[in-house]
């Protein structure tokens, strides 16, 4: 039995560490929704990343960058994660593909919410965009990590943004937070984008939750 669980825990160390080091991209998808037909109009004025990155940081939930590689706010507004070793040292990074950011993800899940809690999402050059009513969003939260253990790897996202406004049940500033988890046997690359698409799904529907006054 012992050897067993050995075995088993050194795959999952094998594993985490397998492709460790150097910046790894993960492309990720936010839901998408529709505008219903008819509501009130909505534009999201704003999406700010004011996340705060920790050049050692002593758990792995904590948001952090390879100080080997580029740190500069690109990079940041990019990260999503950081690979850890089994012995939850700090290794590589986790990054979205060029042209997409935490901010734009973060967005559209948003705007999903807003969508399915009936009301009319308005962008740039929607002629209602001027009269509708304006929302800003900033991010402190958004990363996601995997913590191994004896019998299995627990994959994890979280995240916590601010929104202010005045629509349906937002009034002022209000903030929704998710937290997502997932137990793996084997764990692979698959699973950063698998925890996030989860983490950004709780976005849309703690939005929508919030909006609708639930």
């Amino acid at each position: 039995m012992l050897l067993g669980r050995i075995a088993i825990y050194s795959l999952v160390v094998s594993i985490l560490a397998g492709c460790a080091a150097g910046r790894t991209t993960v492309d990720v998808s936010a839901p998408q929704g529709t505008n219903p037909a008819a509501g009130k109009y909505v534009r999201i004025d704003s999406a700010q990343d004011k996340r705060t990155f920790t050049v050692a940081p002593p758990s792995a939930d904590m948001a952090s960058l390879d100080p080997a590689e580029d740190s500069s706010d690109a990079s940041k507004a990019r990260a999503i994660g950081r690979k850890r070793n089994g012995y939850g040292k700090a290794l590589g990074d986790v990054v979205l593909p060029e042209g997409k950011t935490v901010s734009g993800l973060v967005e559209s899940a948003l705007a999903t919410g807003f969508q399915e809690a009936g009301y009319v999402v308005v962008t740039q050059g929607d002629p209602n965009f001027a009269s509708a009513a304006p929302v800003t969003a900033q991010i402190n939260d958004f990363w996601a990590w995997f913590q191994p253990g004896f019998w299995s790897v627990t994959t994890n996202h979280k995240s916590e943004v601010q929104l202010s406004g005045d629509v349906g049940a937002l009034h002022g500033a209000q903030t929704v937070k998710t937290r997502v988890s997932e137990s793996k046997q084997v764990v692979t690359s698959s699973d950063w984008q698998e925890i996030v698409t989860k983490g950004l799904s709780a976005i849309t529907q703690q939005t929508k939750d919030l909006i609708s006054g639930k």
